[in-house]
């Protein structure tokens, strides 16, 4: 009966047939099953993988605008902020009624303030420090990025 079976899932196997015709019982005799086994190891193995040889791939990287460094004047930073209103898009997210804004209120040498206006997703302060690494960031003169007052900073609603 084993050798029945083992032959029925050869046979299958070697044959695609459907299950229903694939395990039909019949007898054989145990001679029969000996040449059966010995052809079974050598019969049944996985599959062959062909390796098709690929054309060597020369990979070009190029820095796109908005990872270029810029140089500091005040259509820069404005540009920068911008962009970091879609990079930061879990901040400024309107969509959930967050009306936060980043605005641009004065650039005195190294030093950049931005005015925070309306509602923002997180704390005013971690807005305001994430925008600062982004400013820095993309421009590298800037040494630091302050808020033009302290009381925007104030996460009570009556603020927004």
């Amino acid at each position: 009966m084993a050798a029945n079976l083992l032959h029925t899932v050869n046979y299958h196997h070697r044959h695609q047939l459907p299950r229903q015709r694939c395990f039909s019982f019949r007898r054989t005799s145990t001679n029969s099953f000996h040449m059966l086994t010995s052809h079974l190891k050598h019969s049944i193995s996985p599959p062959m993988r062909v390796r098709v040889p690929r054309s060597p791939v020369t990979r070009r990287f190029t820095k796109i605008s908005a990872s270029a460094s810029l140089d500091l004047t005040e259509d820069n930073v404005k540009l920068v902020l911008d962009d970091a209103r879609s990079k930061f898009s879990h901040i400024f997210d309107t969509s959930v009624g967050m009306t936060g804004v980043a605005e641009l209120a004065e650039v005195d040498g190294p030093f950049v303030t931005i005015r925070l206006k309306g509602r923002f997703w997180h704390e005013r302060s971690l807005v305001l420090a994430r925008l600062g690494n982004y400013l820095k960031e993309r421009i590298p003169e800037i040494l630091e990025v302050d808020i033009e007052d302290e009381k925007q900073l104030d996460d009570s609603p009556e603020n927004f």
